[in-house]
């Protein structure tokens, strides 16, 4: 079984400082050019039930991102709400092409993620001592 290696990446944290993140590049079917497009720096989030990409980067992907499924995101506070629309695409990683839900947002300022419905949860996911995260084909 094919293992891919991604080295944590240094980031900013507003409550610790610096912080080591497990982050992942994949590509995209776009709706709209017939093609794959290069999705950086996806935070490899097993805490995530879907995966989420924000408006800017869903309208390179569907004509309009509003023709998905309707959602409501909630996360740490109840009370926050992004509002998401769920589009069925293909992505790839390192080559393994498979077809997933992913929430685009109405906003611009979200982070990229790769949850685990038809996501992570297709691969055995090792995060390594915060340092790597290490992905193997079931």
């Amino acid at each position: 079984m094919p293992e891919i290696k991604l080295p944590y990446k240094d980031e900013e944290s507003r409550i610790f400082g610096k912080i080591k993140r497990p982050r992942i590049n994949v590509e995209i079917f776009s709706k709209v050019r017939k093609d794959w497009i290069l999705v950086v720096d996806l935070l490899a989030d097993t805490g995530a039930d879907i995966s989420v990409l924000p408006a800017f980067i869903g309208k390179l992907l569907v004509d309009d991102i509003t023709t998905g499924k309707y959602v409501e995101i909630k996360g740490i506070e109840p009370s926050a709400v992004l509002i998401a629309f769920i589009h069925e695409l293909k992505m790839k990683v390192k080559g393994k092409e498979f077809e997933l839900p992913i929430a685009l947002a109405e906003s611009n300022n979200v982070p990229s993620i790769l949850g685990r419905v038809n996501g992570l949860d297709l691969f055995d996911a090792n995060f390594v001592e915060g340092k790597e995260l290490r992905i193997v084909w079931k």
